[in-house]
């Protein structure tokens, strides 16, 4: 099991809604953000019901990886 799978799949499905937004789904997430750093930033200012894992800044680079975001520099 991918950590996508095992810790963002759940909630960024494209039907899950939060503060009355539907959150965003893996292809959404890939079109916004276009570095594994941006992505990893990005994480970083979620909402509480991430707190598990967005200050594992290293868990956020392989997950944005795992996704397919490159890092800074290799698009």
């Amino acid at each position: 099991m991918s950590l996508w799978e095992r810790h963002c799949e759940a909630c960024h499905d494209g039907k899950t809604v939060l503060d009355g937004k539907v959150v965003a789904d893996k292809g959404q997430i890939k079109k916004k953000y276009k570095t594994l750093e941006e992505f990893a930033g990005a994480c970083g200012k979620s909402p509480e019901c991430m707190n598990i894992v967005k200050h594992e800044e290293g868990l956020l680079l392989k997950v944005g990886a795992e996704i397919g975001l490159a890092p800074s520099g290799k698009r």
